[in-house]
């Protein structure tokens, strides 16, 4: 018992020792995290599947959705904003506010989804709601329509 146990640790010392059949150079894992590993293949650069999920939400992803993400949050700002004001001030199918509170709220009337005129108005959309402005006494106002 005691010898094969001798025999395997040969072995594996001499698999240490020895240079490594595979004509594939050892590589560093692309996650960052340092490790170097024999590759199994010419286009494996991470270590394993955990490392390679590591890396591709940590690296290319991040950066890929960065603009997406800051855009996403500031249009789901203005809609959170367009629905407490249509909750609040709710007349038939429609509520009207001033301008003015709207902009103290944070809204940002740069990010829209889309604009479609209609009736002489121009609307613009967002997620769940639309809202078109007008000027009535020198004071400008804004309606806000569920979509």
């Amino acid at each position: 018992m005691k010898s094969e146990i001798k025999e395997k640790i040969k072995i594996l010392n001499l698999a240490e020792n020895a240079p490594l059949p595979n004509p594939i150079a050892p590589k560093v894992c692309d996650c960052g995290c340092g490790n170097v590993f024999q590759p199994q293949r010419r286009d494996q650069i991470y270590l394993n599947k955990q490392h390679a999920d590591f890396g591709y939400n940590h690296k290319i992803r991040k950066v890929k959705h960065q603009n997406r993400k800051k855009e996403e949050r500031i249009l789901r700002t203005n809609d959170i904003i367009l629905e407490k004001y249509y909750q609040t001030q709710k007349l038939e199918n429609c509520a009207t506010c001033y301008l003015d509170a709207l902009k103290a709220d944070g809204f940002n009337f740069a990010y829209i989804i889309g604009k479609k005129e209609k009736e002489g108005n121009e609307n613009f959309y967002l997620y769940n709601y639309y809202y078109y402005t007008y000027v009535t006494n020198n004071i400008k106002m804004i309606k806000i329509y569920k979509r």
